[in-house]
């Protein structure tokens, strides 16, 4: 069974966490850092896919009257809404040189299965809806996204357990503004909870205990905790800086 790194971190803005997230990325794929799960949460924030236009997907306006963040990330994929009550976890490997395009695919894949076999174990059935999403009833309660590059397979993905479900609707637009080439356009689904399908309080540590056990069994991997490296916790400060921080970043679009 292979030793992985689990990494339980967070800061308390969203930018030192999607720089963490690159940082993790590089020095994985460079043979720096061990295979990771990262537990993390954000604050109040809108997270963009890196190929999405900020003002076709988030109420900007809306955004800075409620003080939240509005951030891209590296990987693809649609935006979501970030709260302390959304638990995220992170899966980086190394890749191989032998992997092709199916089989890391497949990695993305048991990377989402994760998030149903936590709920699983919580007592919740759930239906798996490609690429990257998980429904309960019928409303998206996670989902995640990935990108292959660096000489690595990164997937991040989340679990709403208390997350306030109205702002969602006030930040992202419902009437989406007309479609221009280039972007990936958010699909709007209803949304749900871990707290309002299980009809009671579940904090977040009582999640990442499941958690754990299911990447532990999908990926049959013995989870080690650990820190980030001082390489990974530079690397971060400065890409915080220069890059998650800035608007040429994170509405260059």
């Amino acid at each position: 069974m292979q030793s992985w790194r689990l990494l339980d971190l967070d800061f308390p803005d969203a930018a030192s966490n999607l720089a963490l997230e690159e940082a993790l990325a590089r020095q994985v794929g460079g043979g720096k850092s061990p295979p990771t799960l990262r537990l993390w949460r954000n604050r109040r924030a809108a997270v963009i896919g890196e190929n999405q236009s900020a003002r076709l997907e988030v109420q900007l306006d809306t955004c800075r009257e409620l003080g939240v963040e509005v951030i891209r990330r590296f990987t693809g994929g649609g935006a979501v809404y970030h709260d302390l009550g959304n638990l995220n976890y992170s899966i980086c490997i190394p890749k191989a040189p032998s992997q092709n395009l199916a089989f890391q695919q497949g990695l993305f894949r048991k990377a989402l299965g994760c998030g149903a076999a936590c709920l699983s174990i919580l007592g919740l059935d759930s239906t798996q809806v490609p690429v990257n999403t998980i429904m309960v009833r019928g409303r998206k309660i996670s989902g995640g996204a990935g990108a292959i590059r660096w000489g690595v397979v990164f997937y991040h993905g989340s679990v709403l357990v208390s997350t306030d479900l109205q702002v969602i609707w006030k930040i992202l637009r419902r009437e989406q503004l007309p479609k221009s080439g280039g972007f990936v356009h958010s699909t709007r689904v209803p949304v749900t909870s871990l707290e309002r399908e299980l009809g009671r309080e579940i904090s977040i540590d009582q999640v990442k205990g499941p958690l754990n056990n299911a990447f532990t069994e999908t990926f049959k991997a013995c989870l080690v905790s650990g820190r980030a490296s001082e390489q990974e916790l530079h690397m971060a400060s400065r890409l915080a800086k220069e890059k998650y921080g800035s608007d040429e970043w994170n509405l260059k679009m």
